[in-house]
């Protein structure tokens, strides 16, 4: 049997799509039995803490509840509720839920210019954070533990530089330059709370600075930090600003430590709690999901714009949170039975949970709680007695519910009459509630990985096709009409020296030589290549480089082909039109053109004049553009006549 091109063509694409379909699932899989993998250390550990805290009743022995704020984003020039909210949040708010820890994940301040696009450290903006913590003596009350995110990393030359403002305008700083640990021993528990500062130094003007480097002392630091905190504390929080995903460990001595096993190997890890990624503008309220090695990943929505933050409690060794909007209230966690889907075998004694004799609710309010009541079916309810505020209890029978997923619902009042429903589903056989797929796809794969990935995608599109054709003798095949002579432009343009070589060169050039040479940091002369940043004597691999030139090849470099291709055919076969039929045929290099322009501008604001005069990336293309249009719309007509006859034969 002979098969076609096109079937053969249409095997092997299906036959890559599902290699990757399979590498990509494996990736993102939360179905590994970190229980099973590890039954025996499992089992004792789990044991050992049941055993620590006896039976689930109604007293709140074994109880405590943490909060968690991310991406602030202070800033001067915009948005001046952030600031206003935010000393309400200090003011009002912690103090109504009485955290034992406050968690600040980093980006406290903005410090982008006021055109939105440079970016500096800013003194007042760190001044407006340390004064309201301060003047609203949330610290008397609970322990704050903020730390670095990248927008608080812009434009630093060093850790001990001047405008490091978070050295002296944080809380943490002046103590602890970057990550560090904070122990807590209250109510029967023994909790380490683990800071991974992960911002690279030097710390570059953004948009260069998204991904997080934890260089070799860091790494060092960070296994010392872990096994203090194993030795000391039955249960690790972890909290930084980065997901793991966008955190880069960086080899020495032929070894590196991969953050997610750290985390994993850590006996008592529950949860990474992070920010970012500001919940990829709001589109993944949920970003939620469960590593192979067993403990959580939780990415919380911003601040900035969502004002989002986090309540987390460790109730008899278990783990439970909900996010919140500020200033909806009543705020409602339920801890007992634990929801399905966060549930950690081999990390928490979840066996205590069959043998519970009490629902365990957590209510809030900003006015006094009115009542708790709770139901199965959402139409009978039962009333839960609130002798231990903010706990609330509710006797039930465990054993009704022992095989399966139920649901468990609740309406929280207070006096002025403002209502909270939630459902809840839970199990007691280790029935899972699966994860969305996006949030396991943002916070399980490597960022940079991808990003190197889309920029090879794109140069090989860039390329090959040029090649390909331009090796063919005889205009493609096609069948449909529109793209048969689409691919016949692009065949005659691949045809022409001067076009050809200059667009493939230019495309090999972007993964080899610099992109920019200028001021990244203040004072400091630096060159961008595709694979990282040279500057200061050091070297950055910083893999949102490949992000940035994807924008380019995406958006300028393979539309410049069809645009070219397009004013081929002009020169060729409709050299006697008038002057308005030639500019409507020249909108789109004028379009084109422009983007290049504006992205142009936006790096001379980004990085400066002497980067914008030596940026081949950017403004370099502009010029390579305008004099590959100028050269295919005055082609040679002998030149004109040679490609006339190719297009005349026959395909």
């Amino acid at each position: 049997m002979i098969f076609s091109k096109a079937a053969i063509s249409l095997v092997c694409v299906l036959l890559l799509l599902s290699v990757f379909m399979a590498n990509l699932l494996n990736i993102i899989a939360t179905d590994h039995n970190f229980y099973v993998e590890n039954l025996s250390q499992s089992e004792n550990f789990t044991r050992y803490l049941g055993e620590k805290y006896g039976k689930i009743t109604d007293t709140s022995d074994h109880l405590i509840w943490f909060l968690q704020i991310s991406d602030i984003h202070i800033s001067i020039f915009r948005d001046s509720g952030r600031i206003s909210q935010f000393q309400q949040f200090c003011d009002s708010t912690v103090k109504k839920i009485k955290p034992l820890i406050v968690l600040a994940t980093g980006d406290l301040t903005d410090a982008k210019a006021k055109d939105n696009l440079g970016s500096s450290q800013v003194k007042t903006e760190w001044i407006y954070y340390h004064n309201i913590i301060k003047e609203s003596g949330v610290t008397e009350h609970t322990t704050w533990l903020d730390i670095r995110g990248n927008h608080d990393n812009f434009n630093i030359r060093t850790l001990n530089s001047q405008e490091n403002y978070f050295r002296n305008y944080s809380v943490q700083g002046g103590t602890h330059s970057k990550s560090y640990l904070h122990i807590v021993e209250h109510n029967g528990l023994s909790v380490a709370f683990l800071g991974i500062d992960a911002c690279p130094e030097p710390g570059l003007r953004r948009p260069f600075n998204f991904i997080g480097i934890l260089d070799a002392e860091e790494q060092i630091a960070l296994q010392k930090l872990k096994n203090e905190a194993e030795s000391k504390a039955d249960h690790i929080v972890w909290f930084g600003h980065y997901p793991t995903s966008c955190i880069l460990s960086i080899e020495h001595d032929s070894e590196k430590v991969n953050l997610r096993q750290l985390m994993g190997n850590a006996k008592g890890s529950q949860a990474y709690v992070c920010g970012h990624l500001h919940s990829m503008g709001g589109m993944v309220p949920r970003m939620y999901t469960k590593h192979k090695k067993g403990y959580l990943e939780l990415e919380l929505g911003d601040w900035k714009d969502n004002r989002m933050y986090r309540l987390a409690a460790i109730d008899h060794g278990i783990f439970s949170f909900v996010d919140q909007k500020h200033n909806t209230w009543p705020l409602v966690l339920v801890t007992n039975p634990k929801h399905a889907r966060y549930l950690l075998p081999g990390r928490e004694p979840l066996q205590l949970v069959p043998e519970s004799s009490h629902i365990r609710i957590l209510a809030f309010s900003d006015v006094k709680m009115e009542s708790v009541k709770i139901s199965f079916d959402n139409i009978s309810w039962m009333k839960c007695k609130g002798t231990n505020e903010p706990l609330y209890t509710c006797l039930w029978l465990p054993h009704l519910f022992k095989t399966g997923l139920h649901k468990l619902y609740v309406i929280a009042s207070d006096e002025l009459g403002k209502e909270t429903f939630v459902e809840h589903q839970f199990s007691l056989d280790g029935s899972l509630v699966p994860f969305e797929i996006t949030p396991r796809i943002m916070l399980m794969l490597d960022a940079g990985a991808v990003f190197q990935a889309l920029f090879g995608t794109l140069l090989i599109i860039n390329v090959l096709p040029l090649v390909i054709l331009r090796l063919q003798k005889r205009p493609p095949k096609y069948r449909r009409k529109c793209g048969r002579q689409i691919l016949r432009r692009i065949w005659l343009l691949s045809k022409i020296d001067r076009i050809f070589y200059p667009i493939v060169l230019y495309a090999i050039y972007l993964p080899l030589g610099p992109w920019a040479i200028g001021e990244l940091i203040d004072g400091y002369t630096g060159v961008i290549f595709a694979w990282g940043i040279l500057i200061k004597g050091s070297y950055i691999p910083e893999p949102f480089t490949y992000m940035y030139g994807s924008v380019q090849l995406m958006f300028v470099q393979i539309p410049f082909i069809f645009v070219l291709a397009y004013c081929l055919e002009t020169r060729l076969f409709a050299q006697n039109l008038r002057s308005y039929q030639r500019l409507v045929k020249s909108l789109p290099f004028i379009l084109l053109l422009s983007i290049q322009i504006l992205l142009a501008y936006f790096f001379w604001l980004e990085y400066g004049t002497v980067a914008f005069l030596f940026g081949p990336l950017r403004t370099w293309s502009v010029l390579l553009s305008m004099l590959l249009w100028y050269k295919t719309l005055t082609l040679p007509p002998e030149l004109c006549r040679y490609l006339t006859r190719l297009n005349e034969m026959p395909s």
